[in-house]
């Protein structure tokens, strides 16, 4: 039972979770959690498919969108060598995995809504729920339907 002090975790951060315990798990992916400096980035091993989350880094973004950034590096890796050497590399790396980590939550917080009109609509519920401000051009671009040009 939980002490008065204490408080329930919501339903969204719990299947959230285990969203997230899925992906690792199907992709024989590693998270482990530590207690580096303020300005210390999370990080991800390529080699051993490890995600490393840093509970201390500051930043805007939610802890969900930061695990499915690191999540997204992970499953769609693109080599480490080519993000520390070249760094238009690095903002292309960065850029893709900020659109994949977006698409990931975007799959889980709309699982049940096919209406393109009301994810349109909820954009900035989307966009608060997650800290993703800065990235709202990559939400609406992601949310707006690709229009048939010959029909």
């Amino acid at each position: 039972m939980l002490k008065k002090t204490e408080q329930r975790p919501s339903f969204k951060n719990d299947a959230i979770q285990e969203y997230f315990e899925r992906i690792i798990y199907q992709n024989k992916l590693t998270i482990l959690h530590l207690h580096g400096s303020a300005y210390d980035p999370d990080v991800v091993n390529l080699n051993k498919r490890v995600i490393i989350i840093n509970c201390n880094y500051e930043t805007h973004f939610s802890y969900d969108f930061r695990v499915a950034h690191e999540i997204a590096h992970l499953l769609h890796q693109l080599s480490s060598s080519n993000y520390h050497r070249n760094y238009f590399a690095k903002i292309t790396i960065e850029k893709r995995a900020h659109i994949d980590a977006i698409q990931l939550l975007l799959d889980f917080y709309f699982a049940d809504l096919t209406s393109q009109k009301w994810r349109w609509d909820n954009r900035f519920n989307f966009i608060n729920t997650f800290g993703l401000g800065p990235l709202t051009h990559l939400v609406e671009r992601l949310l707006t339907p690709i229009k048939k040009v010959c029909e």
